[in-house]
């Protein structure tokens, strides 16, 4: 039997320098893309984590209604010590929590809270201590605290607890009260002493989006 004659042409190897560009070119573009994939990923976990919370928030609130009746009841007045108190103690009571902060004590949340758009603070430990909100940190590491508004409050949860960015949408988000115990935009027309900063309102956008993110 005649063994076949090997063509040397077909049996060209890349050579080490082509290796080594090959290789370059996928580092940058891993490079390129993997922190944006990183980023999309934790959205995507951090959105589940909200869904959780809303759900334990809602659950929370039906109770206390339940046994004090609606917040407009509860004579609530804006940055007013007796009125944050007294809904800070509601929420403990029926909330899985393994911290409790007291006004003056903004150990229990990652600030400063920083704008989604530009990274600007939006809310500071200093503001927290001068409009006498309380915080606490949940069994599953979320961080809370409440403002108390006339007739209504906000909640607003960092669903990562103290891992970075802290950042209105991402993973920070705040949810309004209303005087009826519902969960309401900021803007909205049944509420007093809201804010109009559009992205205080990325939580509510996201339940009335099917939580998807359309900011």
């Amino acid at each position: 039997m005649v063994a076949k004659k090997v063509n040397s042409a077909k049996l060209k190897a890349f050579t080490l320098a082509e290796v080594l560009i090959t290789l370059g070119i996928i580092g940058v573009v891993a490079a390129i893309t993997m922190p944006t994939l990183i980023t999309n990923v934790q959205e995507k976990i951090n959105i589940t984590a909200l869904r959780t919370f809303y759900s334990t928030l809602t659950n929370a609130t039906e109770i206390i209604i339940a046994e004090y009746g609606e917040p407009s009841n509860w004579g609530l007045r804006d940055n007013d010590r007796t009125s944050s108190k007294d809904t800070f103690e509601k929420y403990i009571e029926v909330m899985r929590v393994q911290k409790v902060c007291e006004e003056n004590d903004s150990s229990c949340f990652p600030f400063p809270i920083y704008s989604y758009k530009n990274n600007n603070a939006v809310i500071t430990s200093s503001q927290y201590e001068n409009w006498a909100l309380r915080s606490f940190i949940m069994k599953n590491g979320t961080t809370v605290f409440i403002d108390v508004n006339n007739d209504c409050y906000s909640l607003f949860a960092d669903v990562n607890g103290f891992k970075k960015p802290n950042k209105l949408g991402f993973d920070v988000f705040a949810l309004m009260i209303n005087k009826n115990g519902k969960i309401v935009s900021f803007d909205d027309e049944t509420i007093n002493g809201g804010n109009d900063n559009p992205e205080y309102n990325y939580a509510f956008n996201l339940i009335n989006n099917n939580w998807k993110k359309d900011y």
